[in-house]
């Protein structure tokens, strides 16, 4: 008698690593099964050669280059990738959602409804680690990554709303919020156990302590034009630009699997899948320069602050995919990280404070982030990097 077993729903990106894991396995098995077919066959030929001179020991895998049990190595690189940040994602829907609950305090104050997303960004990356191994099982690794990217008024780096005409305001359209610049910076500390299954195929558990900062510089924008029937007929409302620095801090506690396949004596694949979950703090401080523009022709520019802050949390997963050439003490890694990320707010307190009238521009959020905190926000990075190393043996005969 069977009993049925129900699987859980799981997320999109944890069933393509599981269907990744299944497919790596299926393309291994018939090279294991040929290994082990090869052995069972070449069993009279094995006592007439050397040790040395063995075709499948020239793969084994359970120390360093099949003599060296201890190993340093250095590695620094550089990349490139795709950025979909967080903090414009977030923009649109919490930006929408805001502009209707302003309803009920100022009703007829201009909606704000997204027409334009932001798109995925460039950044450049740089990379570098220190990594120090025992018996190729056994490894300690501090990391750090770094992706940054600048950007300008020529690149899509930001949302564009649209404001319905009201019984007070005209209708109009205008850029919302901009990133200027985007910093994001990861930290590891890994200790992983990988144990051989064959002299070509090693698969173990990993633990990462990871602390991550990401700094964003960013500039909001709208604009909106009284109706002559406002209570200060035809005046604009222009929010010229600004700036202000959103920065987040978060650490955690990560999971993982860590496999190496090894091809040839000089190549090696590596693959890693960690369950991202990380929590800290945010904090958005800065300017906003608004201009207004009167009837009888006079204008002036008036300055607003916004500042809020909270706690927010990262989930999701980070695939780090890495083919690795070799010769003598030296290496070229050539890989690809991808991290995809859900990030939610725990809690998001704050206000613009300044004298402009509310319902004249649109701001960030308005006390309590109940925009901010009904909903997860979408944050991927794909990055492809090359990095090159160098490393030192040790054994109980010498050094290398």
């Amino acid at each position: 008698m069977f009993t049925k077993i129900k699987i859980p729903n799981l997320p999109k990106s944890i069933r393509i690593i599981f269907v990744f894991m299944i497919l790596f396995s299926v393309l291994l098995f018939p090279l294991l099964a040929e290994e082990n077919t090869k052995e069972g066959s070449d069993t009279t030929t094995k006592t007439s050669v050397p040790l040395e001179d063995r075709e499948d020991n020239k793969t084994r895998m359970d120390i360093f280059n099949q003599v060296y049990e201890h190993r340093l190595m250095l590695r620094g690189g550089w990349g490139i990738g795709k950025l979909s940040p967080a903090i414009l994602n977030e923009t649109g829907p919490a930006w929408f959602q805001n502009s209707l609950f302003r309803q009920i305090s100022e009703p007829g104050a201009p909606l704000s409804i997204p027409y334009k997303p932001a798109k995925e960004l460039g950044v450049n990356s740089q990379f570098w680690d220190i990594r120090y191994g025992y018996k190729n099982k056994f490894e300690v690794q501090f990391a750090e990554d770094t992706s940054l990217g600048v950007y300008s008024r020529n690149l899509p780096a930001s949302n564009n709303f649209f404001s319905p005409r009201t019984d007070t305001y005209w209708a109009s359209s205008f850029e919302g919020n901009r990133l200027l610049r985007f910093e994001g910076v990861s930290q590891h500390l890994r200790f992983s156990y990988t144990h051989p299954f064959s002299k070509i195929f090693m698969i173990g558990p990993s633990i990462n302590f990871h602390r991550y900062t990401e700094r964003n510089n960013i500039s909001y924008g709208s604009y909106s034009t009284s109706r002559p029937e406002a209570s200060i007929p035809n005046k604009v409302t222009w929010s010229i630009g600004g700036d202000a620095n959103a920065e987040y801090s978060m650490k955690g506690i990560l999971p993982g699997i860590f496999t190496k396949f090894k091809l040839r004596d000089w190549w090696e694949l590596r693959a890693r899948v960690e369950l991202l979950d990380r929590k800290g703090n945010f904090s958005v401080l800065g300017s906003q320069i608004i201009q207004e523009i009167f009837t009888d022709g006079s204008s002036h520019l008036t300055g607003v602050v916004p500042a809020y802050g909270g706690k927010v949390r990262d989930k999701g997963t980070i695939l780090n995919l890495e083919s690795s050439f070799q010769y003598c003490r030296f290496s070229l890694d050539i890989g690809l990280i991808r991290q995809d990320v859900k990030r939610t707010y725990e809690s998001y307190l704050g206000d613009t404070v300044g004298n402009v009238p509310r319902s004249d521009y649109s701001a960030r959020s308005v006390y309590i982030g109940f925009s901010e905190m009904s909903g997860s926000i979408k944050h991927t990075i794909t990055e492809f990097y090359i990095m090159p190393g160098v490393s030192f043996y040790y054994d109980s005969d010498k050094i290398y």
